[in-house]
């Protein structure tokens, strides 16, 4: 059927019409003239699939990524990279526009921030390795299913870890470890877990579904590769699908139990399970524009909520009396306690919890808040905290415009919404970050 592209939806895919309903077309972009099949997903909308660009748009370009559209990595690879800054721009605002109608010409949108980085810049690389006509791969899926794609190296990943990903499966053959083979539920090695720095040194964990012994192989990869600093073994044997990687049981086999991320002048220590942007440079970039946009004061008392690490914390803490840090994970909070001494930091209170819970405890008056939540957004309990204690300021960072935008109209019951800046945490993707800077409103 052949179909004209009218706008690009959240995950990137291009959005045309057929008897009012929409179609779904992944890789085509709007004011394009395509042909596709069209099929009913399991939603039961339309979606087509991409055959023949009949007329294509001013901004596309060739993919330099040979699985481009098989994989499902990266959604945008295939429109010049300045357009896709435009797009997640044009995302934020037609959702402000829906939840908000009228209102949305009151808030201001700037433009997306670029990451200076447009290929290899992910710092962590969490990718399958599995058993095909009897030879250990590492890859990737395909789009939306959990079909095992064999690929030699991704585009958007450092450089160091494709390197790192080839030496170990180059290992594993020679020491006759075995990747899983999920045909036949045998094999050890499931996925391998790579995170380096902006100094190359790196931190591996295998994933294993069965236990294997490593130890030769790691002697050998250390002594081939002194730049891999840090390797565990997470033994998961109830492994079934990616969302049990972050399971099992974590073990230190060599090297330092951490890896130093340096940001600026300050230091984070991170074991393979801790959050942390995989974009780096960007992530300085998007800590120093919160700075900017808080407009912070000395006497300030801030909560950083969803804390992690501590990053923000740790770029805010100059700038402010206090900075009260919460985060639900105990490990993350045990880093943020060793980077405050290391940095030599003495006004951030990590604390261990739920944000409601610790805050209703603590019984303290914030200036300002500060969230980082995960893609599920602050939700209703949050919002309505915020709207109970209302700090005169509130910095939202998100990684998900919709949840952001539900949010923020809980929030705009009270609060000013003045600026909502995008952030390109993740080139040649759909995924949008962003910074919403809110103010209490005066009576």
């Amino acid at each position: 059927m052949e179909l004209k592209v009218i706008r690009v939806g959240n995950d990137g895919e291009g959005i045309a019409y057929h008897q009012n309903k929409p179609v779904f077309i992944y890789y085509a972009y709007k004011n394009e003239t395509v042909r596709a099949d069209l099929s009913i997903n399991k939603r039961g909308a339309y979606e087509g699939e991409l055959k023949e660009i009949i007329k294509p748009s001013e901004y596309r370009i060739t993919p330099q990524c040979p699985f481009y559209g098989i994989c499902g990595g990266c959604n945008l690879m295939h429109i010049r990279y300045q357009e896709s800054l435009y797009y997640k721009k044009d995302l934020i605002k037609y959702l402000i526009k829906k939840e908000f109608g009228d209102q949305d010409k009151d808030i201001s949108i700037n433009n997306t921030i670029p990451s200076k980085d447009i290929f290899n810049y992910r710092n962590q690389m969490n990718i399958p390795v599995r058993k095909i006509n009897n030879e250990n791969s590492i890859g990737l899926f395909y789009r939306g299913t959990n079909q095992f794609l064999p690929i030699d190296q991704c585009m958007i990943q450092d450089d160091h870890l494709n390197k790192l990903a080839k030496d170990i499966l180059w290992l594993m053959n020679k020491k006759k470890i075995e990747a899983y083979d999920p045909k036949t539920n045998t094999g050890q090695v499931v996925n391998l877990a790579i995170r380096t720095n902006l100094e190359g040194q790196m931190q591996l964990t295998f994933v294993l579904k069965n236990q294997a012994n490593l130890t030769n192989l790691i002697k050998e990869l250390l002594k081939k590769n002194p730049k891999v600093i840090s390797v565990y073994e997470n033994f998961v044997p109830k492994y079934k699908t990616n969302r049990d990687l972050l399971s099992g049981t974590l073990k230190h086999l060599a090297g330092t139990e951490e890896l130093i991320m340096t940001l600026e002048n300050y230091q984070f220590f991170l074991t393979p399970h801790a959050f942390f942007q995989l974009n780096t440079k960007q992530a300085i970039n998007l800590y120093n524009t919160i700075i900017k946009k808080a407009d912070l004061k000395k006497t300030d008392i801030v909560l950083d909520a969803y804390s992690g690490v501590g990053t923000i914390a740790t770029f805010l803490s100059p700038h402010v009396k206090e900075v009260v840090a919460i985060e639900s994970i105990k490990d993350a909070v045990k880093a943020m306690e060793k980077s405050n001494q290391v940095n030599q930091i003495q006004n951030i209170k990590p604390i261990t919890g739920d944000v409601i819970k610790v805050t209703e405890y603590l019984k303290k008056k914030f200036d300002v808040m500060v969230f980082d939540p995960p893609r599920t957004g602050l939700g209703e309990k949050v919002v309505n905290y915020i709207l109970k204690n209302k700090p005169s300021k509130i910095i939202y960072v998100s990684c998900d415009p919709e949840t952001l935008v539900k949010d923020l109209k809980g929030l705009s019951k009270l609060y000013q919404i003045v600026s909502i800046d995008p952030f390109d945490m993740f080139p040649q993707t759909s995924q949008v970050e962003s910074i919403t800077l809110l103010s209490l409103k005066t009576a």
